[in-house]
């Protein structure tokens, strides 16, 4: 798949999204919505035998660009969660891996 149409794109798409649902909607608990958006990474994740981890960072590449040009608020503090939360299950893919190998 290209870099255009590819799955990550999809998936940084889909964050964009509910960035601005979170920013528009001050009822949206960040929780709950980035679980929700995590929740659709894992299943990506378990739906395809792929570079995981680079998947993830695709997705997060494209969310710092769309950050570097965001000024709302609440649809940053969305974004960042991502991207932590993305980082975050990088680094427990990563010691899975190490540890698998040991």
């Amino acid at each position: 798949m290209s870099d255009e149409y590819g799955p990550y794109t999809q998936m940084g798409t889909l964050a964009e999204r509910m960035a601005s649902h979170y920013q528009t909607d001050e009822n949206l608990e960040l929780g709950p919505h980035l679980s929700h958006y995590m929740d659709e990474v894992e299943v990506n994740i378990s739906a395809n035998c792929f570079d995981h981890v680079g998947f993830m960072e695709k997705i997060s590449l494209r969310l710092m660009t769309t950050l570097e040009k965001t000024k709302a608020p609440r649809r940053r503090e969305f974004l960042l969660s991502v991207v932590a939360a993305l980082q975050e299950r990088i680094d427990r893919h990563s010691i899975t891996v190490a540890l698998d190998r040991t």
